[in-house]
């Protein structure tokens, strides 16, 4: 876990900073190319002025070219140095003084211009290696080019500023994705921050502190649904352990109990010498406490498999009615000797998809209950209704019914409602648990249900499906 979060920090960084870095490279060319294009526009615009100025100085004499004005200007009327040349196909006839290109230069580019006739705007380099940026004219003279207007002027300041602005940029651009990076290690380290604690919780919690909780102020996000989760997984581990560990503790104490009391008895029966009634008496006894031993570690084996998900119903069709009836049938000599009755209300027909065995199981042990707790002279009634989708039955007697403040806790494993209850008044708190165990296996549900007349009502449904091979 440790490894998987220095990895995930590792990535979202990288990711971070590649993102960042893709993002000003963009915003460095396109920053470039505007300045780029602002200093050539300038240049151009500069050069065209100045070639327009001196091309209205110029006069045409005889056919011969020249600027009516004395010298070429050597500098624009906003103080930019530029120089120029007015020259033929034999050379140069009039320029600005210290020009700054060869005569094989000018005349090459006035070769050009004459042959495409067309203003040209041209890059160049000077008899010193700087570079130039030309503008390129043809002179018209009377029927035929008269010659050839060459302005240009230096770009070596504007291209040193352009490579100052690249430099900047670049080192402005590797500083900024530096400090995002960082920052955005830092920002995640604070978003990995409920994860490292959930780690470092997992890592040390045990069966004895699941008590512990990720405490961590969280946006109600992603990780505040993590934390939450989390938090709530423990919680339940909390429940399942106090469970298991009151489970295991009420399961001892019902082991133990039987095996107590068959100890007592078979210590005090060979303390002296007995009677073969006095020691039939004592075998009456320990077969009595051997069947409770059975009956409790047969639910206790039923419940391991169903928490195990390993109760599986042989189910097939049943005749629902039939079923139901034979269920009161069952009981009606049990119930008359408690002085009670047993009715039952079924429906003619209707057929539903169980394992007759488990189910029958279950409402023995609903129909036991209920005979223990209903008074003498009352009635023990077995309802059912089904309908196309669900199939119910209700068990429910007379007595004084379950507490409000016990409903809860009414199907837990050794719950116990009264304290006073004992083996030979009741069972051992695994009737209800083991009941529910085996309709829920079924896909169905068990439950009390709240009605205002006296008793209780414990009710089962079951879907009605088909049988599953």
């Amino acid at each position: 876990m440790r490894q998987w979060l220095r990895g995930t920090r590792a990535k979202l960084t990288l990711t971070h900073a590649a993102v960042l870095a893709g993002a000003i490279l963009l915003a460095d060319l396109g920053l470039y190319v505007a300045l780029a294009t602002s200093e050539a526009n300038t240049d151009d615009a500069v050069l065209r002025t100045q070639a327009s100025t001196i091309v209205a100085g110029i006069e045409d004499v005889n056919g011969q070219v020249r600027f009516g004005g004395g010298d070429l200007p050597t500098e624009n009327q906003q103080g930019v140095a530029v120089d120029a040349a007015i020259v033929s196909r034999n050379g140069a006839i009039v320029q600005t003084p210290a020009q700054v290109f060869s005569a094989s230069t000018l005349t090459q580019l006035a070769g050009q211009a004459l042959k495409s006739q067309t203003p040209m705007l041209v890059d160049a380099r000077d008899r010193s290696g700087v570079e130039r940026r030309v503008f390129v004219e043809t002179l018209q003279g009377q029927g035929a080019p008269a010659g050839v207007l060459v302005v240009s002027r230096s770009i070596a300041e504007s291209s040193a500023t352009l490579r100052r602005t690249v430099l900047f940029l670049a080192v402005f651009s590797v500083l900024i994705v530096l400090g995002g990076s960082f920052l955005a290690h830092w920002l995640t380290g604070r978003a990995l921050l409920p994860v490292r604690r959930i780690a470092a919780l997992a890592r040390s919690v045990s069966q004895a502190d699941l008590h512990r909780r990720v405490n961590v102020k969280v946006p109600p996000d992603e990780l505040g649904e993590l934390v939450e989760t989390f938090n709530g997984m423990l919680a339940r581990l909390e429940a399942s352990f106090e469970s298991l560990r009151r489970f295991t503790a009420d399961a001892s104490h019902e082991l133990r109990s039987p095996l107590t009391i068959m100890r007592s008895e078979l210590e005090v029966t060979r303390a002296r010498s007995r009677t073969p009634e006095e020691y039939e008496r004592t075998l009456d006894e320990m077969v009595r406490e051997v069947e409770h031993m059975g009956r409790l570690v047969d639910r206790l084996l039923m419940l391991a498999r169903a928490d195990a998900g390993a109760l599986h119903p042989a189910k097939r069709l049943v005749d629902a009615s039939d079923f139901v009836h034979e269920e009161g049938a069952r009981w009606s000599s049990a119930a008359q000797r408690s002085g009670l009755r047993v009715e039952v209300d079924a429906p003619d027909q209707g057929t539903v998809s169980i394992d007759p065995d488990l189910i029958r199981r279950s409402l023995d042990n609903l129909v036991d209950n209920a005979i223990r707790h209903a008074p003498a002279g009352s009635v023990v009634r077995l309802g059912s209704i089904t309908d196309k989708s669900v199939w119910r039955i209700d068990v429910r007697d007379e007595g004084p019914g379950v507490p409000a403040d016990a409903r809860a806790r009414i199907f837990e494993r050794f719950a116990r409602l009264d304290g006073a209850r004992t083996r030979e008044v009741g069972g051992v708190g695994l009737g209800l648990a083991l009941s529910r165990a085996i309709v829920e296996a079924h896909g169905g549900t068990l439950d009390l249900v709240d009605e205002e007349r006296q008793g209780a009502t414990f009710r089962i449904s079951l879907p009605v499906g088909p049988v599953r091979v």
